[in-house]
């Protein structure tokens, strides 16, 4: 019996169903590839239809029971129906209430799945925290869905770039307050929990963490503010006294050139924006998010929603192809132990 990972769709006016299907059209000639993709049925087709693109699905399934039934078959491509949008309401580029609970239950329904033993590994694609809002939730992010449905509140995100692993002190909040977060004990929260990821064979055990400085270097010697000096340096003997191999601060131009060497079995980041730049750097189109804390692995993909590109054809998809792969790799790895 083949092991499925689940593709669960992002934001429907976005440009998500396109991608998805050129996506699995490469894939398509792969025997055993093993995808659910998960999403709107009308949305999915209106897509195929409009834009010319085949639809590769062998088996469309509504229900956990239709599902087993057409994994038993070893079906490659499956398509699970989770939501019903009013086509004759719906436009490319237009969020709205509908799709926002299209997204929601195509996520709930994707750990559903999973949580019934049907799939291993998530895949998820941008959303718009409008759309959610339209709708009536509180979760704006995925990330704040996947702490409802999978009851995981500490959730720890990296980013995965070519052999570079990048978590941030910080995620998704502005440069003011990412910069009040540099504090002796949030540094050493984080590289707590980035050491309690080390029981995964996804990580180098016999390389240190690496921890970037937030401020440039002095000419000669020295930091340009105090934040090194006062939380950095600190942290970082404190850890190293409870046995964790931390190294730094090292300097952001130092550390990324040295983290592609395969010097570090991973890296700590002031503010996020650093590390995603640095990603989109060392790995264009082929960098994704792995969030860990979770029963499962979920792999996100680093992308906006595309409304201003939906319904033309024009979307790329190397974002999520990197996505999708990393998705089927580690669903045959034993990567959470």
């Amino acid at each position: 019996m083949l092991r499925y990972t689940v593709l669960s769709m992002g934001e429907p006016a976005g440009t998500s169903p396109e991608v998805m299907l050129k996506t699995l059209s490469e894939l398509s000639s792969i025997a055993g590839v093993g995808i659910i993709a998960v999403g709107d049925e009308g949305v999915v087709r209106k897509t195929s239809a409009d834009l010319n693109l085949e639809l590769p699905f062998s088996a469309y399934v509504d229900s956990m029971e239709a599902l087993e039934k057409a994994e038993n078959l070893n079906e490659n491509f499956i398509f699970y129906v989770s939501s019903s949008i009013n086509m004759e309401r719906f436009e490319y580029g237009v969020v709205s209430a509908e799709t926002g609970r299209a997204v929601f239950e195509s996520l709930k329904t994707s750990i559903d799945i999973i949580q019934n033993g049907l799939g291993h590994t998530l895949v998820t694609s941008p959303v718009s925290g409008k759309a959610l809002e339209a709708a009536g939730y509180k979760e704006r992010t995925v990330n704040d869905m996947l702490r409802r449905f999978a009851s995981s509140d500490r959730l720890k995100s990296m980013i995965r770039a070519g052999n570079i692993n990048i978590f941030g002190l910080t995620h998704r909040c502005a440069i003011r307050t990412a910069i009040t977060s540099v504090t002796r004990e949030n540094i050493i929260s984080s590289l707590i929990d980035i050491d309690s990821l080390f029981v995964s064979s996804f990580f180098d055990k016999s390389k240190p963490i690496a921890v970037s400085s937030l401020n440039p270097l002095l000419p000669g010697n020295g930091w340009t503010g105090p934040d090194e000096d006062g939380a950095i340096i600190p942290a970082i003997e404190i850890v190293r006294k409870l046995g964790i191999n931390a190294v730094g601060p090292i300097a952001p131009e130092f550390l990324f050139e040295r983290a592609a060497e395969g010097e570090f079995s991973a890296i700590l980041v002031m503010a996020a924006t650093e590390g995603l730049a640095a990603a989109s750097a060392a790995a264009p189109g082929g960098a994704f998010f792995l969030t860990w804390g979770l029963p499962f692995i979920r792999v996100g993909t680093i992308s906006d929603i595309g409304l201003e590109h939906a319904g033309k054809g024009i979307a790329r998809i190397d974002k999520f192809v990197a996505s999708v792969h990393a998705g089927l790799d580690l669903r045959e790895a034993d990567a959470l132990a």
